[in-house]
């Protein structure tokens, strides 16, 4: 049977592209490397070993992403992703440093991890978690959202964070809080307390029946002897400005004192004597500090110039207050007839910022913070 022209220029062709591809692979086995040249194959040739030669003409990779190591003793080519990754953060000073991490990194995720090593590698280093995970054995990838909230709280070198996360999750779970909380319990007491208060917090031992108050930013936060907020400090305490007052260093949250001195200008249309008695009063400065509102800021304690503290409920001051602070976000503390619902009797000095629509539904239904905390619960 004669073969066909066609045939025969196949089989030609075929015999062609094979010649082509052995001597190729015989006298340039790299030329199927992106960016290869004579110069970067010398350096190829002399720093790596047959087994990353081989490596780097079976997977590709282009010569552009791993040249700038390749010179260093470290250096080990299958890691170059690592390498890149760690220096596109921008964390690291010099090659060595990136060399030294990266390797470290990829032996133990590749230990742990096998082919996922890199996709976990890529979630330490975007979060800048790759040293905790080495320096911290009981790291644990499901809390990675939590060591990000916790890290700017401790020094650079400090990756106790790890340890202290496991502690604070295991109360959250003791303390019978749903895991969906958890993020927003976090997100509130890292953005409330330091490294130091927040450890103390979840660390100290509390009586039977006490509880930690995870929303201490909040403005109808109760703290009394059973609601502990340990040495939180406002992150928005501002001097109580152009406000009659006993001291000059007096603070509030920023909120309250806009809103007291938004009230006190309207009463000193008619009364000259309002007096700022007290206001945020300091954890080390309390007796029983955690557990006293006027740590919050929120609080004050108002009294009139010239009138004794127990003369000051029968003033016409008193009684403006009892029936308007509310339009500015106040409400009297401890009112009358309420002291089985507040633990505390009657006084008509001690004042509390809720904001006003809180404390307009309060004043409106004569409520106490605690029972209008207790209907929103129903």
């Amino acid at each position: 049977m004669k073969i066909k022209i066609w045939h025969l220029f196949l089989i030609i062709t075929l015999l062609f592209a094979c010649s082509f591809y052995v001597v190729n692979q015989r006298f340039d086995k790299f030329y199927r490397v992106n960016g290869i040249n004579n110069d970067n194959r010398v350096l190829i040739e002399k720093y790596l070993d047959e087994d990353e030669q081989t490596y780097l003409i079976d997977n590709q990779i282009s010569v552009d992403l791993f040249i700038d190591y390749l010179k260093y003793d470290d250096f080990y080519l299958p890691y170059y992703q690592y390498y890149n990754a760690l220096a596109s953060s921008s964390h690291y000073d010099s090659v060595n440093d990136i060399l030294d991490v990266g390797n470290q990194l990829a032996d133990r995720l590749i230990y742990l991890y096998n082919n996922k090593a890199f996709s976990y590698a890529d979630i330490l280093i975007s979060d800048y978690l790759e040293l905790a995970f080495l320096n911290q054995e009981n790291f644990n990838f499901d809390y990675v959202d939590y060591y990000v909230l916790l890290k700017p709280l401790y020094d650079k070198d400090d990756y106790s964070f790890v340890i202290d996360c496991e502690t604070y999750l295991d109360y959250l779970q003791n303390d019978g809080i749903n895991e969906e909380q958890w993020m927003t319990i976090m997100t509130n007491l890292t953005s409330s307390y330091n490294k130091d208060t927040l450890y103390d917090l979840f660390t100290i031992e509390l009586e039977e029946g006490t509880h930690i108050v995870y929303t201490p930013d909040e403005l109808t936060t109760l703290v009394d002897n059973t609601h502990y907020i340990g040495q939180y400090e406002a992150n928005d305490l501002i001097l109580c400005q152009d406000i009659s007052r006993v001291r000059y260093t007096m603070y509030l949250r920023k909120d309250a004192y806009n809103a007291l001195k938004e009230m006190y200008d309207e009463i000193s249309a008619f009364n000259e004597n309002f007096l700022l008695r007290e206001a945020y009063i300091s954890y080390d400065s309390l007796d029983d500090g955690g557990y006293d509102e006027f740590q919050l800021g929120l609080s004050i304690n108002i009294g009139e110039i010239g009138i004794s503290y127990a003369d000051f409920e029968d003033t016409d001051l008193s009684s403006w207050l009892e029936n308007n602070s509310y339009k500015y976000g106040f409400v009297l503390r401890y009112p009358k007839q309420k002291a089985s619902v507040t633990g505390n009797s009657y006084d008509a000095h001690i004042y509390r910022y809720v904001g006003v629509e809180a404390a307009t539904y309060m004043y409106e239904n004569n409520l106490t913070l605690e029972e209008y905390l207790g209907s929103l619960s129903l």
